[in-house]
């Protein structure tokens, strides 16, 4: 699929890139709205075995997103959904199987001030298992556990929706690692 960066060495460089810029794809509005989008990241970074289960977990995942924020096809272009890796971990390697834990913060939520979920961060621990096939990285498994989220020590108060989509229209997604 164009934009999302394949063809990783078969190195533990390359498992642990490929895994940030996998999780990365999955962490878009345009993956949460758009189920075609969404199968076509999917088919892009999943191994052939792993692909039809997780297109059927991510469209629950999605689907209740969705809901949550109340989102409908006009909504779509404000909401707000971005993850930023903040480390790594290979867990284990070896040139067929790679396990690596990618400690996330996300923004997730709509820039309307009356949405049920206003733009909040969250953190995540994501587990994926990658497989060598297909001479490149794919992602066999994804599971992922909450936290470790720090403790808000500014005296700042949030800022409010508008300055969330003023920055979302201004600033663009960061690009994927190389």
């Amino acid at each position: 699929m164009k934009g999302i960066p394949v063809g990783y060495p078969r190195s533990k460089d390359g498992a642990l890139t490929a895994a940030v810029n996998y999780e990365v794809a999955r962490s878009s509005p345009s993956y949460f709205t758009d189920r075609a989008f969404r199968h076509a990241v999917l088919d892009t970074m999943m191994t052939r075995e792993s692909v039809s289960a997780q297109k059927r977990t991510d469209d629950q995942d999605a689907s209740r997103l969705v809901s949550s924020l109340g989102l409908g096809k006009e909504d779509a272009g404000r909401m707000i959904m971005r993850a930023a890796p903040m480390g790594t971990q290979l867990s284990s390697y070896s040139p067929a199987v790679a396990t690596v834990r990618i400690w996330m913060s996300e923004l997730v939520g709509m820039t309307s001030a009356d949405s049920p979920l206003p733009v909040s961060a969250n953190w995540t621990t994501y587990t994926l298992t990658l497989q060598w096939q297909r001479n490149d990285w794919k992602l066999a498994d994804i599971s992922q556990a909450s936290g470790p989220t720090p403790l808000q020590t500014s005296d700042r108060a949030p800022d409010s929706v508008d300055a969330f989509r003023k920055m979302d229209e201004d600033f663009n997604a960061p690009p994927y690692i190389g």
